[in-house]
């Protein structure tokens, strides 16, 4: 199953928003760095449910959306 998150990085708080059909909003406190895609990925394991090590990052797409798939 393909997920597809936008993220937005230095927003004054965190937030999670679904927007149906697997695609999801996140807001995020601090700039883009190394650790942000396991930040990522944790975040979407306790929002939908799914252990980590099942959530693969495939690549972003010309959108700036990152996408996902569950292993």
């Amino acid at each position: 199953m393909e997920i597809k998150v936008k993220v937005r990085f230095n927003a004054s708080s965190e937030r999670f928003e679904s927007y149906g059909g697997n695609r999801y909003l996140i807001y995020l406190p601090f700039s883009e760095d190394k650790d942000s895609k396991n930040i990522v990925i944790g975040i979407l394991s306790k929002k939908i449910g799914v252990p980590t090590p099942r959530i693969i990052f495939e690549s972003k797409d010309a959108m700036g959306n990152w996408i996902f798939n569950l292993d």
